[in-house]
């Protein structure tokens, strides 16, 4: 329950523990901020980078607690085809480019939804 304790902490003030967790992970922290760095605008890289890092925190506790994983074969496929279609409807169009990072994660939650449904 990795994404559950870190908001736990969050909402108790408790920065000794988010401290600790960065300090054991901190291989994560960067990539995680690296991962915001390129994959944004390079002036919200912290944001982008949580973003992410939420994103793979929640989807690791969905995970243990359903017992069901995204990660197959057919499940990357369908993942990466949604992913591909949303993204470059955001791109190509004028007024919807700042809700990329939205796309990318309403992607994911797509294909985690049709995979509970077990249509992949």
């Amino acid at each position: 329950m990795a994404f559950v304790e870190f908001i736990v902490a969050l909402f108790e003030f408790d920065f000794g523990f988010i401290i600790e967790a960065a300090m054991n992970n901190i291989f994560w922290v960067f990539g995680f901020i690296a991962a915001g760095y390129f994959f944004s605008d390079k002036k919200s890289f912290f944001l982008f980078g949580m973003i992410y890092m939420s994103l793979i925190l929640f989807t690791m506790d969905i995970f243990s607690m359903i017992g069901f994983t995204v990660y197959t074969a057919t499940g990357l496929m369908f993942l990466y085809l949604a992913r591909l279609s949303v993204l470059t409807f955001l791109e190509s169009s004028k007024n919807l480019n700042h809700l990329i990072p939205l796309g990318y994660v309403l992607a994911f939650f797509l294909t985690l939804f049709v995979a509970a449904l077990g249509w992949v």
